[in-house]
């Protein structure tokens, strides 16, 4: 994995970024303070397109640090969170973000032990965004509720249950 130091660096590289479009760091378990580092690196990165953070442990407090960052991010249009447990708390956060955030495209939150409330949540966040075209909420703990508050967006994104 990745150690905050390590990740500190590499969040103060991604600052003065000019080139770099996509950066995979899946499996990394990035810490609290790595996390917080990239969060505050992606607020001012006006390259990066893709990143992807699969199977990091980043859980709700890290997701919220993520969320507060795309509010001010304006290139980010993928962010793959797939398998990081940042639960209902977490997708709330990002749902508030996405309220504000007019690049991001595709969200993938599947395997986030995410339930009817992070889904609600993020229903409400697509009635304001206009730009996401792909949210995947695989292996969650959405039911019949949580899906019928996503459903009347099933036209303007494409939902993957």
């Amino acid at each position: 994995g990745i150690n905050a130091e390590y990740m500190g660096a590499l969040a103060d590289a991604l600052v003065g970024n000019r080139t770099l479009k996509t950066l995979n760091l899946w499996d990394n378990n990035i810490t609290d303070e790595g996390a917080k580092a990239l969060a505050r690196a992606l607020e001012h990165n006006n390259v990066l397109t893709n990143l992807f953070l699969r199977e990091n442990s980043i859980g709700k407090g890290r997701a919220e640090a993520l969320a507060a960052a795309l509010v001010d991010n304006h290139t980010l249009e993928e962010l793959w969170l797939r398998n990081n447990n940042i639960g209902d708390e977490g997708a709330q956060a990002l749902a508030r973000a996405l309220e504000h955030n007019s690049v991001l495209k595709g969200l993938d939150l599947a395997g986030n032990s995410i339930g009817n409330g992070g889904a609600e949540a993020l229903a409400r966040a697509l009635e304001h965004n206009n730009v996401l075209t792909i949210l995947d909420l695989r292996v969650n703990y959405i039911d019949h509720g949580g899906a019928e508050a996503l459903r009347p967006f099933s036209g303007k994104v494409s939902l993957v249950f």
